[in-house]
Order: structure tokens, then sequence, then C-alpha cells
């Protein structure tokens, strides 16, 4: 049966049973200059021991001495087999462009146009699929990309939220005590003046170090709605001059209030003497 072909890829000629070292049958010989020749039907210039070599379709510039390594055979028996070739017709050969080019005469008889037609079909086929493939790795990509981008945008939302949140929710100070954290306001002018009156006249107490939960600004106003200014510092100042007590405390508006309990009872504002300097103004 000598009709139709064995699709046979040129791939196979990589495998390690034809790369494996031997000495080359005739056949197999022949079957190397059908595999080695241009398919391709548009003429290539190539460089080749420094000489321009043009050829084309069903061509293959080989030298004698380069078929003889490749084969394992002597030069003597190339020059045979080449010479048996080109007289029953199956080649020519060329060296008018100082290189032996040889010519398959036969060619398309062994890679017909209807395969190469058949191998570029395939080749746009797999190129497209390609394309396909590498379009759809991009749109992933930048799919991936954008999720990124929205998880991180979610997250800094939710991150500037919590904070939020944190910055308004009830917070416990060092001592255990729990106290709502004022939203940032306008400091009311008798607060910032009790400020710059405890900083000089209290350095321990307005001293964060020995009270990390200072008083803030609606718990001053606590104690104004139950003692007098007189009062708040009297307090304060024993405070300041008790050593030996004040080290166990650590919030400032508790201790003030506690102490003022002691001192003068609770809801107890009283007349404060004329003759008294006022340090914080009511």
């Amino acid at each position: 049966m000598d009709k139709g072909f064995i699709k046979l890829n040129r791939k196979s000629f990589a495998h390690k049973f034809w790369t494996k070292a031997r000495v080359l049958s005739e056949f197999e010989a022949w079957i190397d200059l059908i595999q080695s020749a241009r398919y391709d039907g548009a003429v290539t210039i190539e460089y080749i021991d420094g000489r321009e070599i043009k050829y084309g379709r069903g061509q293959y510039p080989a030298s004698i001495r380069f078929l003889a390594k490749k084969w394992t055979w002597g030069e003597k028996k190339v020059r045979a087999f080449l010479d048996e070739l080109k007289k029953d017709g199956s080649i020519t050969t060329d060296s008018s462009q100082g290189m032996n080019v040889i010519t398959l005469c036969k060619f398309d008889k062994y890679n017909s146009t209807e395969y190469i037609e058949d191998t570029a079909k395939d080749t746009v086929k797999d190129t497209d699929i390609s394309m396909i493939l590498k379009e759809l790795q991009e749109l992933k990509a930048q799919i991936g990309t954008h999720q990124k981008t929205q998880i991180g945008h979610s997250k800094g939302t939710n991150n500037k939220k919590v904070k939020k949140e944190n910055n308004n929710s009830i917070k416990e100070s060092p001592n255990g005590d729990k106290k709502e954290t004022e939203v940032s306001s306008p400091t009311h002018p008798d607060f910032e003046k009790f400020n710059e009156w405890i900083k000089k006249a209290a350095p321990y107490c307005s001293n964060t170090k020995n009270f990390p939960s200072q008083i803030t600004e609606k718990e001053f106003f606590k104690l104004k709605e139950d003692y007098t200014s007189r009062q708040i510092a009297d307090t304060v100042e024993q405070i300041e001059n008790r050593k030996d007590l004040r080290k166990r405390y650590t919030n400032l508006y508790r201790t003030v209030l506690n102490w003022a309990k002691k001192e003068y009872g609770k809801n107890k504002i009283q007349q404060e003497k004329p003759a008294q300097t006022y340090v914080i103004p009511d």
C-alpha cells in the first residue's frame, strides 16, 4: 500500500531514539534529508560559515563534511549516496553560493501543499487558542487587581469606620474606671484656665505619667455641678501635697471626686469667702 500519508510530527526527530548516537542507514539518511529540507514556501536567507545562503521550499544547505558528521559516515560514503540520489532523480545539488545546497526534486510527494495548508490552519488555530488563553489570563489578572483594590478600599473604609467608632466608644481608664471619650469640640474657656492653673499649681497631678487618666472637660463641669472652683482647687492641692497617698491613684477625676465627697459631701456647693483669691473662675 503506497498511497496516502503518515503524518509524522517534526518533533519526533527530537526523540531519544532518533537522536541516539549511531551510524544511520541509507533510508534514515534519506528521511533526514526530507525532514531537514525547508518546508515553508517562502525563500529565506541564512548565514552559514560566514556565507549568505538563499534557499527555499524543499532545499537543504549542507556540506559533505557536515552530513558525514551528522550521519556518522565517511565523506566518501556521503558523496556516493548523494550521487545515487541524483542519478535516480531524487535530488539535485548546487554549489554556486559557496556551499552545497541540496534540492529534493519530489519534495511535494513527501510534504504536500495540502499538509502545509493543514499545518497552517492548525497553526492559526493554535495561535487563536494561545491568544484567547492570553486574553483570559490578562482578564483574570485585571479582575484580581480590581478585587484587591476594592478589598483594600473596603479595608481602608472599614478601618476608618472602626477607628471612628473606637474614638466615640466607651474606653476603660488604666485604673478600671469607664469613661466616655468626648467628641472633639472647641474647648471651653473655663476648662482652658483650669488646665493652665493645674499645670502650674499641681505639676504632679497634671503629669500623665502619674495620672494617666486626666480630668476631661466633661468631667470638669460635672465637678462644678457639685463643687465650687475653690473647693475643686483645694482638693487638687491636697492630692498634690499628699505624697504618701497619691501614688495609688491613676484617675485624677475619680480621685478628686472621692476626696471632695469626703471633704465637702455631695452637692455641697458652699459660698466662697469674699477675702479669698479665686484661682479658678466659675
